[in-house]
Parts: C-alpha cells; sequence; structure tokens
C-alpha cells in the first residue's frame, strides 16, 4: 500500500520543480512577463533558495522509513 506521506512528498517534488523551471523561464523572458531587473535578481535567489527548501522537504517525506505501529 502506498503511504500517503510518500505520495505527498512525491507531489511536493513534482510541483517544486515544476514551479523553480517556470520561474526560470520568467526570469529570463522566456515568458510574456517583464518586471524589472532589480526586484527580479533577488526575488529569483529567495523563490529557488524556497523551492531548494520545500524540495528537500518532500525528498525526506518521500524517502522516509515507515513508522511501526502498535
Amino acid at each position: 500500500m502506498v503511504r500517503l506521506a510518500r505520495v505527498v512528498g512525491l507531489a511536493v517534488i513534482a510541483i517544486v520543480a515544476a514551479f523553480a523551471i517556470f520561474y526560470i523561464l520568467w526570469f529570463f523572458g522566456f515568458t510574456p512577463l517583464d518586471p524589472q531587473l532589480a526586484v527580479r535578481i533577488p526575488v529569483l535567489i529567495i523563490v529557488l533558495g524556497l523551492c531548494f527548501i520545500a524540495g528537500w522537504l518532500g525528498y525526506v517525506m518521500a524517502t522516509a522509513p515507515t513508522r511501526l505501529e502498535d
């Protein structure tokens, strides 16, 4: 049986990866969005840092060993 935490963890990894790809494409101008460069650089660093943390949490959730129940 597939654990809910594993499914949620894998979903978090997939969503975070998709969002990171979208954000990088937006940052380099491959989307119609065009904010000012002075705002994009710090926001890119913050968002990718949060994506890394969320992806790491998803990885930990997906690979955590099964807890034994009494």
